[in-house]
């Protein structure tokens, strides 16, 4: 089995996915970090990059500066859309050909693929399920302001520029609610699992 797992920020994504892998040896996916290491210098689209978006964005060691090059497209939808175009599918098809090699050594394999973008990116299409990773509004303002050190200011922002939860919905096969304790966590993702036919 494909998953795909996906959810706004601070729903809680990282839990589930260290559940799968722990407990039921999934073999994870995460689409940002996949991304990050095609923009490395020699990989698959770091000299589309460059070529697009100029040698401002890089570091004196040739490396793309992940932050001056944030607050260049994420302050321009156009730049944005641009380099979404460039991205998804590399993304996507670097996580289907190494699913592929896997599953010709291990074709029993479950696979999870993480993705706050996985529907805009059309990642959703090679899953053969979608859970939707939801927490209440108090919970998830809690968690950045701990972990990441948001304002209320900044949350509000971040949240405002993700799916509303409505269109997740639309899309997802399962919902798991990351509100409460990990131990319950884990018992929604047996439960799932089980009725997918993916755990006896």
């Amino acid at each position: 089995m494909i998953l795909g797992i996906t959810g706004g920020i601070g729903n809680g994504k990282s839990t589930v996915l260290k559940i799968l892998q722990e407990q039921y040896s999934f073999t994870v996916f995460e689409a940002d970090r996949i991304a990050h290491e095609l923009m490395l210098p020699g990989k698959k689209i770091y000299d589309s990059i460059v070529k697009t978006f100029g040698t401002e964005i890089l570091n004196t060691d040739g490396t793309i500066d992940r932050m001056r090059f944030g607050v260049m497209v994420f302050n321009d939808a156009e730049k944005l859309e641009r380099l979404n175009q460039m991205v998804h599918p590399a993304v996507i098809d670097e996580i289907s050909c190494q699913i592929n090699h896997i599953r010709q050594e291990q074709p029993d394999m479950n696979f999870v693929i993480e993705a706050a973008l996985l529907i805009e990116s059309g990642c959703y299409k090679i899953c053969d399920r979608l859970w939707y990773i939801d927490a209440s509004p108090e919970i998830r303002s809690e968690r950045l302001k701990k972990y990441r050190g948001y304002t209320d200011e900044k949350i509000e922002q971040v949240i405002a520029n993700q799916l509303k939860k409505e269109e997740f919905l639309k899309y997802a096969d399962d919902v798991i609610d990351n509100s409460f304790s990990i131990e319950e966590t884990a018992a929604q993702i047996e439960k799932k699992l089980v009725l997918s036919g993916n755990l006896c």
